[in-house]
């Protein structure tokens, strides 16, 4: 962001005005952080962003229609002053570009002002920014996305309304999955206020989306930047949509979890029912007719192909669905029925019909499936090693 003058704290607060009061910390955060990317923009192509202007904080808040002129006694107008000076308090370093928040006191600000301001600094506002500051998946997320633009232009569009666009992973993921799932029967407005309810509600919802992205990053031959799940890659996209789902369940909001369901579904192919626990760190490759039913627990770092399926064996609407241990392997079209157990750091080789219980750091295969050797190494759902080997 280029440095902060008096015109664009009092642009930015007129913005923010016209905001109901519980929507303007995030949005005051999210214009700052695209002033970052348009000051980004700036010095890369040698012209001002054409959505977010030159990179200052008065060009982007004035980038849509001008807000009008406040009265400078409305203390509405003064909290929004006061939360702009909190939060670029907030973010102050010696070298972020902005003006000493010394220099700002020639304006000599009315003493309601510095009042509104400490009574919005407290421990929440400060825990936020700490972890704005050191969220390295997000942060490498948006330097191979501003790479991305340069080496395909064309791309531009989509990686600035994807992740540009946005002042946090949660952000972006909400307008990811909403943009997905919207339809005719509900939009994408709609189901976006419904994830960022969700993110803001519970934050181990974006801590197991950037487990997600790291687990498709570091087990995936394919995936070469944290970039890539995000924007492209179905099978993660389909978890994180199964986790507001889940998280709506939780919340007794089964019919809407139902439509969630439907939907993912209908988009990528996956049909996980919303009651289903599954675990963080999960890779689900190529993700094509993926099936996890309503009783079934998947345990943390679990990797599995396409076409698996974790189903029941009867009608019973009781406990029918497969519990799958931390650390296994599920390979492409095994089929895990019933309600059994697959214990940690297993492998299931591709094809098999998992009918029993499977032990721990074993290797099942065959149809019906049959114990055939250890699991080969310790972590098979991070090395991805699908292999017998010859002394099993």
């Amino acid at each position: 962001m280029r440095p902060v003058m008096h015109g664009d704290l009092t642009a930015l607060a007129r913005h923010l005005l016209i905001l109901p009061p519980p929507r303007r910390p995030a949005a005051c955060a999210r214009l700052m952080a695209q002033a970052d990317a348009a000051d980004r923009y700036r010095k890369r192509f040698g012209r001002a962003h054409p959505a977010w202007g030159n990179g200052t904080l008065m060009a982007r808040a004035l980038a849509t229609a001008p807000p009008p002129e406040p009265r400078l006694q409305d203390p509405d107008y003064a909290a929004c002053l006061a939360l702009v000076l909190t939060q670029l308090a907030a973010r102050h370093t010696p070298d972020a570009g902005f003006f000493p928040m010394s220099r700002l006191c020639v304006w000599r600000a009315p003493s309601i002002w510095s009042n509104m301001a400490s009574k919005r600094t407290g421990p929440m506002t400060k825990t936020k920014t700490k972890i704005a500051q050191i969220d390295p998946v997000w942060n490498r997320i948006l330097t191979e996305a501003e790479k991305a633009v340069v080496d395909e232009p064309m791309l531009g569009g989509l990686i600035h309304s994807s992740v540009l666009h946005h002042g946090s992973i949660e952000c972006a993921l909400a307008y990811r999955i909403a943009l997905k799932l919207a339809s005719g029967e509900m939009s994408e407005q709609l189901i976006r206020e419904i994830c960022d309810q969700a993110y803001a509600d519970d934050p181990s919802l974006a801590l197991a989306a950037r487990a997600d992205i790291m687990a498709v990053y570091d087990r995936d031959p394919a995936c070469h930047r944290f970039l890539q799940p995000l924007l492209f890659f179905k099978g993660f996209q389909a978890v994180q949509s199964y986790r507001i789902a889940h998280w709506l369940w939780q919340g007794g909001r089964q019919d809407l979890a139902y439509f969630f369901q439907m939907r993912v579904s209908e988009a990528f192919g996956v049909d996980i029912h919303p009651a289903a626990r599954i675990g963080k760190g999960i890779m689900i490759d190529h993700a094509h007719s993926i099936v996890i039913g309503e009783t079934a627990v998947v345990g943390d770092n679990v990797s599995m192909l396409h076409s698996v399926t974790l189903g029941g064996t009867g009608k019973e609407e009781e406990d029918r669905h497969p519990k799958i241990g931390e650390g296994v392997l599920i390979g492409a079209g095994a089929k895990v029925l019933g309600n059994i157990h697959i214990g940690h750091c297993s492998r299931i080789a591709a094809g098999s019909v998992v009918l029993h219980d499977v032990p721990p750091k074993t290797t099942v295969a065959g149809v019906p499936a049959k114990v055939v050797g250890e699991a080969g190494c310790a972590t098979p759902s991070i090395t991805m090693d699908q292999l017998l080997r010859e002394s099993l």
